[in-house]
Order: C-alpha cells, then structure tokens, then sequence
C-alpha cells in the first residue's frame, strides 16, 4: 500500500501542511485554516486519498490539540516530534539559520519519512482520560493562580502591616481572611478592644479559647510605624487582592471536588484505593491523568520513570562519567510523584524505611524523595500495566524474599 507522509507547522490559526510519497516528491501543500471551511478542504483530501488506498501518516510538533483530534479522526497515523529533534533536523537541510512554517513543514514530512523507525505514533487515550486529564491541569492552574494571589498579598503586607502575617502564618485560611476584611490597617488593628475581639472569635469557634488568647496576645504587640500616605494606598490593593483571593479559594476548592468525584468514577479510583492518599485528594487522579490508558502507552518503569523525571541522566564517554538533574521531563507527573513520595513516608512503612536509608546515605531531602518516587513509579507501572490493586503486604512480602535471597 502507499504511503503519504505529511509534515503538520501547526499555530493558533494557520496550519501549513507538506505532503511527500515514498520517494520525497511532493503531492500536496497547503495552509489550513483551523475554521469549517478549511478543515473540510483538509478533510476532502485526506478522504480521497484514502479511498485511493494511501496510507497517510503525519508528523506534528504538538501532540495534542484541535489539528491532531481532526486527523486521528481521519484515520492518519500521527507521530509526535519533539521541538529539539526538529531544530535539530532542519541543520540537515539547511546550514544557514533561515525558517519559515513551509520549510518546517517539508523538513517534518522528510523527517517522518526517513527516520520514523526512530518515533513512536500517537495513542490517544480514551475521552475519559482525556477529561480527567483537562480536569486535573485545569485544577493545578487554579491553585497556582492562588499561589500567586497569596504571594502578592503577603509582600503587600509586608509592606505596610506585617502583623497579620505573622500572627496567623496562613493567609488562606477563613480567619485570617475574615481578620483582614475587618482589620486592614494598622490604625484599625490599635483600636480593637477585647470586647470586639471576643465578638470575632464567636464567629470562629474552631479557634478555642487557648488559641484565641495566644492570638490576642501577639496581636496587641507594639507596631512599627508606616507614613498614612502608604497605608492609604496599600490598604485599598489589600482590598482588591483579598476579593480575588475569595473568589480563587472558591473556585480550588470547587475544581478540587470535580476532580475527586470524576475520578471517583473512574476504573483507575478502584486501583489507588489501598495506595497512600488513595481515598481522598486530588494528588493520585493528577498523577493517573498522567499516565492515561492509552495500551503501550509505557514501553517499561524505566521509560515511566524517565518520563517522570524521577531518575538523573547519565553522560558517559570514555573515562568521563557525569550524573546530572533531569530537567526534560513530564513536569506535571514529576510534581505528582515528589509529593505523593512525601506524604507514603507517614502512610507506608516501607516507604518510611527506604527514605531514612536514603537520608543515612548521605542524599538530600529532595534526592530521597525522587529515589522513593522512582521506586513507587515501579510499583504503579505494575498496577498500570496489569490493572491490579497496589497491596502493601504483598510488597512488603516480596521485599522480605529479595533479602532472603540477598543474603543466601
């Protein structure tokens, strides 16, 4: 059967495509607009090239987006190619430092025709890992975008009313919150009195009585004087930065449990029962939203591991031998990884051991929690790969027979 090769310069707007046969010549270029029309224009195409019997496959930059989901739909095989290898294949083509979206276009289309023993084709997963896949990043922008409101209103303080921050340390919490409504300047913090304080606190019973006189305490401590014309200005962008930090704790919090309940109804929820944070949280349906379910997905734990970011790379050439960081890597399941390593050492006794042995050997708090994720990124690979649920006695029972034979 023929073969087409296509090589796909997406943008936001305007894709070019470059169309070479078996043998390099061409046989199609064109720009696509990504609307209707011209994603119908792209479709005819494809549609009687395959009525011809023409197998078509494309290679793309990005995997993932509008362009790709049409021509999967199409029934082409897609090939993903990472921005490096392109820049690094244009050298082949080309040694002046010139570009354009249609030179970029044929050098995919040679690329992919030449060399893609050495790629791997697009499985895309199944729409609801797809979904859940949105959802979880979705949910990691919102808490970053709270991070940041966070940071913001803390130099804020500093700047003018330091005292919040240091009384309450957690400005996200409702107390805090609620303080700084009422309170937001250091003028209104000298004239509350005990009485309007006691009021405060009836509206916060979780506080108690000891921590609320603890908190009354440091909150009358002598204040560093501030020019009014400063507290002025930075009391109103207190105001502005506390209504959007609401509205942020609001929308976490509800994206949070999206997340839980969509995964909830997931095959994957029944899997990560038993792991450590497996019945609450949105830290386990972030790290299998990364994993997908695309069949083959994973060529083994080192590749997942690898792509996880959770083991260094190694430079090795001649007598020299370099270990380094892993910064190219899934940053997104790499997050997941360190801090589902960080919360199984108080919730797995094994993970609690390798990390203190870790810590003996002289590695860093964050070297043993990436060695502990590469050793739990073994197991999930398992569960991944078999659809079993993790069983801490069944891998404590295995750690157990690989000492026995260790030490035989």
């Amino acid at each position: 059967m023929p073969r087409y090769y296509l090589g796909v310069d997406w943008a936001d707007r305007v894709h070019q495509l470059y169309g070479g046969d078996e043998n390099g010549i061409k046989v199609m270029e064109m720009k696509v607009q990504e609307n209707p029309e011209g994603l119908a224009e792209l479709g005819r195409w494809l549609n009687q090239s395959r009525a011809e019997q023409v197998e078509l496959w494309a290679a793309i930059e990005k995997p993932h987006g509008r362009i790709v989901d049409f021509l999967l739909d199409h029934g082409v095989v897609v090939y993903p190619v990472n921005p490096k290898v392109l820049d690094r294949a244009r050298d082949r083509f080309r040694m002046s430092q010139s570009k354009s979206d249609a030179f970029d276009a044929w050098v995919l289309s040679e690329f992919l025709r030449t060399d893609h023993g050495h790629l791997r084709p697009l499985a895309p997963n199944s729409e609801q890992a797809q979904e859940l896949k949105m959802l979880t990043r979705d949910q990691q922008r919102m808490v970053r975008h709270k991070t940041r409101l966070l940071n913001q209103l803390k130099f804020t303080l500093k700047e003018y009313y330091p005292r919040p921050i240091e009384v309450f340390g957690d400005l996200e919490s409702r107390v805090a919150v609620d303080f700084l409504k009422q309170y937001s300047t250091p003028k209104a913090l000298s004239k509350l009195s005990r009485k309007q304080w006691s009021r405060f606190v009836e509206q916060h019973p979780h506080l108690g009585q000891a921590r609320s006189t603890k908190l009354w305490e440091e909150l009358k401590k002598p204040q560093l004087m501030v020019p009014d014309h400063v507290v002025r200005a930075k009391a109103q962008l207190l105001e502005v930065l506390l209504d959007q930090l609401e509205a942020s704790l609001r929308t976490a919090e509800k994206y949070s449990d999206k997340v839980e309940r969509f995964f909830a109804s997931t095959p994957a929820a029944r899997l990560v029962e038993k792991l450590p944070g497996g019945k609450s949280g949105t830290l386990l349906p972030a790290l299998w939203a990364e994993l997908g379910d695309a069949p083959a997905r994973w060529e083994s734990f080192k590749h997942l591991q690898a792509e996880a970011g959770a083991v260094p790379v190694t430079k090795s050439s001649g007598k020299s031998r370099i270990v380094e960081f892993r910064f190219s890597c899934n940053k997104q399941l790499r997050y997941a990884v360190y801090w589902f390593a960080f919360i199984s050492i108080n919730r797995s006794e094994w993970a609690k051991a390798f990390y203190r042995d870790q810590r003996a050997r002289g590695h860093s708090h964050p070297q043993a929690l990436r060695a502990l994720g590469a050793k739990w990124l073994k197991i999930i690979f398992v569960m991944w790969r078999d659809h079993k649920p993790y069983d801490e006695t069944h891998h404590l029972a295995n750690i157990a027979r690989q000492k026995l034979r260790q030490a035989a």
